[in-house]
């Protein structure tokens, strides 16, 4: 006798594929979440080229580690719908706790700042993108929250007329705006001495300055990488901050930019960075559809061991698809 499959029987069948789906699906998310503890753990690469094929799988592992949030939620959704589903088998809600892992697996951040004494300095980072000719709204800003050293990034030829006929506070400037979005700039009201230009391996400018600070004589690193939509351009990213950080430890060091990486990315993580530590937190600053809330954290201040933060804060719309941060930094004692 053959028996003629169900209307029901159909149905549970389809809800038992949905839920493994789900499952599995929530096993990834937690397989993402644990990236950044894997990027700890790596070997040292050097400087030679990687084979293609490690290549090619750290920049695919690094672009799914940047969006830590997005897959923290899908766990929680994951988890509490297979939870509900399937006959009220909660013990997929002990997963949920794993949604909390980006708060413990990012690159390490400064110590907070214990003397309120001492003087500060303040840094601000801005991507006022390409097509932006108006910097009026960045030194509205700037008018009411001040900084003593200003690094702009996608620096066009028209935003750099404008802010030099704009910008007096700022005496000491260094301006290499660029018709593509790697122009690149530095305002500051210190002195800024031994002031050079660099390229990375892609030909892309990055600014080495001395700037006087309360901490004595400071190497400022103003940077742009590419972003790493290619395994080339995650390597040669990676790269290009580990040279930033060489010396660190000995020298007090500030690297600033648009990093294009965000907390949990390799370039981040590496043990040749170890000794730069954040000063920026985890709300997004690349906002790709607008809005304060959907974006990555990429614009950084990074700092060497000889600084502490005081606070950090992200500004308002400048007309750009990023928002600009401002860090108070003190020196440590």
């Amino acid at each position: 006798m053959i028996v003629q499959p169900t209307a029901s029987g159909d149905r549970r069948r389809q809800r038992l594929r949905r839920l493994r789906l789900a499952r599995l699906l929530a096993l990834g998310c937690v397989a993402v979440l644990a990236l950044p503890l894997l990027f700890r753990v790596l070997p040292e690469t050097g400087d030679s080229t990687e084979s293609t094929a490690v290549s090619a799988l750290l920049w695919l592992l690094d672009l799914a580690a940047h969006w830590q949030w997005l897959f923290a939620i899908l766990l929680v959704v994951l988890c509490a719908v297979i939870g509900l589903a399937a006959h009220r088998d909660r013990r997929w809600w002990a997963l949920i706790p794993l949604a909390a892992l980006p708060l413990w697996t990012a690159s390490p951040v400064l110590p907070d700042a214990s003397d309120k004494a001492t003087p500060e300095l303040t840094v601000v980072v801005a991507n006022v993108h390409a097509g932006n000719r108006d910097p009026r709204p960045l030194l509205d800003w700037l008018a009411t929250a001040p900084a003593d050293v200003v690094v702009l990034l996608e620096l066009s030829p028209a935003y750099a007329d404008a802010l030099a006929r704009a910008a007096p506070d700022y005496p000491h400037r260094e301006l290499l705006p660029d018709d593509s979005p790697f122009g690149i700039g530095l305002l500051s009201r210190r002195p800024l001495a031994g002031f050079e230009t660099h390229a990375s391996a892609d030909d892309i400018p990055f600014l080495l300055a001395m700037l006087d600070t309360p901490q004595g004589q400071t190497r400022l690193i103003a940077v742009h990488p590419m972003p790493p939509l290619q395994p080339h351009w995650r390597h040669e990213r990676d790269l290009l901050l580990e040279v930033a950080a060489r010396d660190s430890r000995e020298l007090p060091t500030l690297v600033v930019g648009d990093l294009n990486a965000t907390p949990w990315s390799t370039a981040l993580l590496s043990p040749r960075t170890r000794d730069l530590r954040r000063s920026t937190g985890f709300a997004p600053t690349w906002r790709p559809f607008g809005g304060r809330v959907f974006g990555l954290p990429i614009d950084h201040v990074l700092a060497s061991p000889h600084w502490q933060r005081v606070h950090a804060e992200r500004g308002p719309d400048i007309g750009s698809d990023h928002l600009p941060i401002r860090v108070a930094l003190r020196g440590s004692q």
